[in-house]
């Protein structure tokens, strides 16, 4: 077994150059976020069973999923790449891979980034421990870090290197999630542009759109774009998830419900983050008083199969919802029990999702509980104490506002009208094109008979609307 480049200068124990080769493309094709990924890496393992990295890339692959069938894959695949490292003299590159997937599969996220980290100092041109470090930061909320950790690499990327429009649109969404939406838009259009089908990009334009209240322009964009994207993976339904949005911004409902039929929720939906977007999009709509129909019942019979994995805290959540919202209340208590042993177990308690639980987890969903009881007061009290620590649920801006409107809404229903018009000011100063906003301003002023204000707060969401055309 030598030591053979790939296309980043990466250097890997393989049998031959064409396992390495396959490699490359394995990588390039998850960058893309292609349904074929899976097949580059069988690839792989067909022209060289005992590759390491191969291993390590299938454990990491296996730990995306966040299922303990794909988990105890991972585990499988570490063992398979601890069997063949041992029996070589790995490389220091290899070994902080190996390390970080064994910290993983145990439950130390954060152990993991160290080890990507310590990688990346030495190889700026490892794609997968960039990508990795994005997407656990992502899941811890650090949107912050994320970024720091792409500005930290990005001096020693250019055009002429493979994948170079991927890893910017990868800094486009870091930069947006940090706040900065003049450098992650100027970075996902250049990844856009390198490459129309580079849906992550296209999704990290989506979001600054969105954070600016550019909903029309959004949807155009995304609609035109979206041609692109055949051959994406289940990540494209979360794409179309942000045109829903964008749609409900524009108050095209019908739009919205039928897109939702089409495109976000379709016969092939199931994993975590498609039911988060149908949960998200669902309660959305329902708080603002549309009929959804039976659409709750797939979701919430999804969920039911996955209430006691506990695999990633923002699937959780959103999993817990789906069954309050789809009518079956009792299992939504039997999975708040089921979080709560999670937590605090011996044998669990360390990882960190479970720190995360008991940090905000088990507060959101109680909260979640008592507002789908009718005690809005309780659900404002419990969600209010830890607003400012809700990002660490993981998930973006965009994904998390979910819980932000549920406070406002919980505010609102509760009749703590004080607390309600402050949450409403805070968010219409961080967001003041968001028409949702403004029209629960004017909710409020009507609950508290100032018909004038009220039909102020109104026309100002009109006027936003109209400013859209």
């Amino acid at each position: 077994m030598e030591r053979i480049e790939d296309s980043w200068g990466n250097r890997w124990h393989a049998g031959s150059v064409s396992a390495v080769a396959h490699l490359d493309d394995t990588i390039e094709a998850y960058l893309g976020m292609r349904v074929e990924t899976g097949d580059h890496l069988k690839r792989v393992f067909a022209a060289d069973p005992d590759m390491p990295m191969a291993h390590i890339l299938k454990g990491y692959f296996g730990k995306f999923f966040s299922t303990p069938k794909m988990d105890a894959m991972a585990a499988k695949a570490l063992g398979s790449a601890e069997a063949r490292l041992v029996q070589i003299e790995g490389t220091a590159q290899e070994q902080h891979h190996l390390n970080a997937l064994r910290l993983w599969v145990a439950g130390d996220m954060r152990g993991a980034i160290v080890q990507w980290e310590a990688i990346l100092r030495a190889a700026p041109h490892d794609v997968m421990a960039i990508k990795l470090v994005q997407f656990s930061q992502f899941y811890l909320g650090d949107g912050p870090e994320m970024r720091a950790s792409l500005d930290r690499v990005l001096p020693a990327w250019s055009p002429d290197v493979r994948g170079y429009g991927f890893i910017r649109g990868s800094y486009g969404f870091a930069a947006e999630e940090s706040g900065d939406y003049r450098t992650g838009e100027s970075a996902a259009r250049e990844a856009v542009a390198i490459n129309p089908a580079d849906v992550w990009s296209a999704h990290a334009c989506a979001h600054v759109m969105e954070m600016e209240g550019r909903a029309k322009e959004g949807a155009e964009f995304l609609g035109d774009i979206r041609k692109h994207w055949d051959g994406i993976h289940n990540f494209r339904h979360h794409a179309e998830w942000h045109l829903a949005l964008l749609y409900l911004e524009l108050g095209e409902i019908e739009k919205v419900l039928d897109h939702y039929d089409e495109a976000v929720w379709t016969e092939i939906a199931g994993d975590y983050l498609d039911i988060s977007n149908g949960v998200a999009l669902l309660w959305r709509l329902q708080e603002i008083g549309v009929d959804v129909g039976d659409r709750w019942q797939a979701l919430a019979d999804l969920s039911a199969l996955r209430s006691e994995e506990h695999c990633l805290l923002f699937a959780d959540l959103h999993f817990l919802l789906a069954l309050l919202e789809g009518g079956k209340f009792d299992q939504a208590l039997q999975m708040r029990n089921s979080m709560h042993q999670f937590a605090t177990a011996p044998v669990t308690a360390d990882r960190t999702q479970a720190q995360m639980l008991k940090t905000v987890g088990l507060a959101i969903a109680d909260a979640m509980i008592a507002l789908k009881s009718g005690n809005a007061s309780s659900a404002q009290q419990t969600l209010g104490a830890i607003r400012h620590d809700i990002f660490q649920i993981g998930g973006s801006h965009a994904q998390r506002d979910l819980f932000d409107r549920m406070l406002v809404r919980a505010a609102m229903d509760a009749g703590d009208y004080d607390a309600t018009r402050s949450l409403l000011n805070s968010r219409i100063s961080a967001r003041p094109r968001m028409g949702w906003n403004h029209l629960r301003l004017a909710e409020l002023e009507d609950r508290l008979g100032h018909p004038e204000a009220a039909a102020d707060a109104r026309a100002r969401a009109d006027q936003l609307l109209s400013e859209q055309s």
